[in-house]
């Protein structure tokens, strides 16, 4: 490689990083949610959904994009930084078997403490992972565990090492908890305190200028002690608002909503078509009254179409979105990308690419094809495992490469892999 080009790259990169984008990914999981944000440094995860029945499976879903998105953020290494459970129902821990498997590293975890409920089953085995990496000598694998209760939460959140692992250059994200779960019943019915909904971990996300809020399945009747909690300020005050209970009718209060003040919505939520138990059809989700009064705040716009909205379990009828509501129900997978000065798109899925400061923090120096191992080599881009074994192959039985355009005699890769490779490789 030229040394210009060095610069050129790395000069695209320190261009990139001035502007850094962190991306909220609403994954499609069914009736239920994942959310991983990704930030210029780092990603972390908020739930792992959702829904398993014989039309879909959410573990398989989650694990096929997680999959996607790390083998495009090479330099995050599988690792999540934290992962956050709202709290234990399945429909919010279903996959935590699937990040629980290599090659994917857990740093920190984040729950509300409680080992009961229809998914305490993930929730433990998360609670279970820090534990026992607690068990050796060295501190060097610990996996850092916060169980957070309201009790413990001032009145601008609760943050530490452990709910904010992340930390990039340029801008920082400030990632706080702002509701958890309550130890003992603070005058709530029985009902009410015994409903782990109501001990969701509500999260904030700030970076730069922009924020999201995320309330679990927090209901309506706790809704209003969280928004006494933090009375005149404007801590719950969010651009993008995922959407409480999967858009259930009682998901999401007036009031609340009058806090937030939210741009764009984003709802978890199935496909009404899965007529079977646990679904959004079996629950009537999304509400279409939770559905008007989104529609009635919300400041940005879509071009009309038409979707099914609930008014009852099993009861739907059509319904037509104008505002900037996304759900996984009618859009899939979603994406919103923001620069921390409080505008905020949607990005094309499909299009997202390795991003130039990815790319100079895979290969931080040119990779000389004669010397570099089949582990070296996977990291250029367009390359991968296989690819990278059929280079040491070739050069194993042909010898060493005289130009980089020999790549070309390599099975599997041709000239539109050898211009992605060509300014990250030397001989």
């Amino acid at each position: 490689m030229k040394t210009k080009n060095i610069f050129t790259h790395l000069a695209i990169a320190l261009c990139f990083a001035s502007s850094a984008q962190m991306r909220v990914h609403q994954i499609n999981v069914g009736q239920g949610c994942a959310t991983l944000i990704e930030f210029p440094c780092a990603a972390i995860l908020v739930d792992t959904g959702g829904e398993s029945n014989g039309y879909y499976n959410a573990p398989s879903a989650l694990q096929a994009y997680l999959e996607d998105f790390f083998d495009r953020r090479r330099d995050l290494n599988h690792t999540l930084q934290c992962v956050y459970l709202t709290h234990p129902h399945k429909d919010h821990t279903l996959g935590v078997p699937v990040i629980l498997q290599p090659p994917y590293v857990i740093k920190n975890v984040v729950t509300d403490g409680l080992e009961r409920g229809s998914g305490k089953s993930g929730q433990m085995k998360l609670h279970q992972l820090a534990q026992n990496s607690e068990t050796n000598t060295s501190t060097s694998d610990d996996v850092g565990l916060e169980a957070v209760y309201v009790s413990e939460i001032g009145t601008n959140g609760f943050s530490n090492g452990i709910i904010d692992p992340v930390n990039c250059n340029g801008i920082n994200p400030d990632i706080r908890i702002l509701w958890g779960a309550s130890a003992t019943n603070p005058g709530w019915s029985n009902a009410t305190f015994d409903n782990e909904n109501n001990h969701s971990l509500v999260i904030k996300i700030t970076y730069g200028q922009s924020t999201f809020l995320i309330i679990g399945d927090l209901e309506d009747d706790v809704q209003d002690d969280l928004v006494a909690k933090y009375g005149s300020s404007n801590t719950l005050d969010s651009d993008v608002y995922l959407v409480g209970h999967h858009g259930s009718k009682n998901g999401t209060t007036a009031v609340l909503l009058n806090k937030i003040t939210p741009k764009i919505a984003l709802i978890g939520v199935g496909a009404e078509q899965r007529q079977t138990n646990w679904t959004a059809w079996a629950y009537g989700h999304p509400n279409k009254g939770i559905l008007q009064m989104l529609q009635d705040r919300l400041t940005t716009a879509r071009t009309p179409f038409h979707i099914k909205a609930g008014t009852g379990a099993k009861t739907f009828v059509d319904y037509v979105i104008s505002k900037g509501i996304y759900a996984t129900a009618w859009d899939d997978n979603i994406v919103l990308e923001t620069s921390g000065d409080k505008m905020w798109r949607k990005v094309d899925v499909n299009n997202l690419g390795v991003t130039e400061a990815a790319l100079v923090a895979m290969v931080p120096e040119p990779i000389n094809l004669n010397t570099a191992s089949a582990a070296e080599l996977e990291i250029l881009p367009g390359i991968g495992a296989v690819k990278a074994q059929e280079i040491v192959n070739y050069r194993s039985t042909n010898g060493n490469f005289a130009t980089v355009e020999q790549l070309d005699n390599v099975p599997g890769i041709g000239r539109a892999t050898i211009d992605l490779v060509k300014p990250y490789a030397k001989i």
